[in-house]
């Protein structure tokens, strides 16, 4: 077990599945930047190489990849067995590994296969890995298992039911494998995101589809979030002095799912441009462990 201060993950070796860009990518980052070394699970084998690589080269420490389809049981047993020979052992997983809603649609409109990919992905796919990495964790005594789920597995949304139904099922999941799990030395515990302004986030935020200053303003922070401050989280509850902190469920939101007054007038609403300031903190910390 990392033994040198609190705040260090030195000595322990993190997995992060869909770790090539967005949440998982910081994530990653965040855990090297304490010391980790991390092996990067992605569907793109080429992402995943290259995400490993650039860890490497700015924090210094051993990073490894795998590619896989976190819903394929086989592929993920692979992907974890290899990341193990790879780094010796994984003492963190952060099934981080996700896709967004393909299409807006009430319940009665919704395909049951929209549904059925959000299962596989969010909810098997976190199952799967994290039945992979328990006995290596439970061998050893210690282990650190992060699940992803959303301000919309602790609220509801029109439009997004298989989104929300995934990320409930991920808050379930994670309370109850915390128990099952608790004596060997092992804590589960989930973050929930509201808004990140994550690429693909983004991306939607350009075509259209998304309204900004409409969820900044929901959040009582009055702006977005960075795939940073996700991964600060994260990376937190990886700590081996945070083992007194399992089956949780930790928003990462701003305030957005505490808020009970949407519509009443609470301040400005901050534009993207707020959130250069809290990039150079981050940016700071990351040249400063160097």
């Amino acid at each position: 077990m990392n033994t040198v201060g609190t705040d260090s993950l030195k000595g322990l070796a993190c997995l992060v599945t869909g770790g090539a860009q967005g949440i998982g990518f910081a994530s990653a980052a965040e855990c090297a930047r304490r010391g980790a070394t991390v092996a990067i699970v992605d569907l793109d084998p080429a992402r995943a190489e290259q995400a490993a690589r650039a860890l490497a080269q700015r924090f210094g420490v051993d990073c490894a990849s795998a590619a896989a389809d976190v819903a394929d049981e086989a592929a993920v047993k692979a992907a974890v067995a290899s990341c193990e020979r790879s780094l010796g052992q994984i003492d963190i997983l952060v099934n981080c590994a996700g896709i967004m809603t393909p299409r807006l649609s009430f319940v009665q409109d919704m395909p049951v296969s929209d549904v059925q990919k959000m299962f596989d992905i969010h909810v098997r796919g976190a199952f799967l890995c994290s039945q992979a990495a328990i006995p290596g964790m439970a061998a050893r005594g210690f282990g650190r298992i992060i699940n992803i789920s959303s301000v919309l597995g602790l609220l509801g949304l029109p439009s997004r039911s298989g989104y929300a139904i995934a990320k409930h099922a991920i808050n379930g999941f994670t309370k109850s494998l915390a128990v099952e799990v608790a004596r060997k030395g092992i804590t589960v515990n989930a973050v929930a995101p509201g808004y990140i302004l994550t690429e693909t986030l983004q991306a939607r935020l350009e075509a259209g589809m998304l309204d900004y200053e409409q969820y900044a303003d929901r959040a009582p922070a009055g702006r977005w979030g960075l795939p940073q401050e996700v991964g600060h989280a994260i990376a937190f509850l990886a700590l081996p002095a945070s083992g007194f902190i399992t089956g949780t469920v930790i928003p990462v939101d701003g305030g957005y799912t505490m808020r009970g007054d949407p519509g009443e007038a609470i301040g400005e609403v901050f534009g993207p441009e707020a959130l250069e300031p809290v990039r150079a903190l981050f940016a700071e910390s990351a040249g400063a462990a160097k």
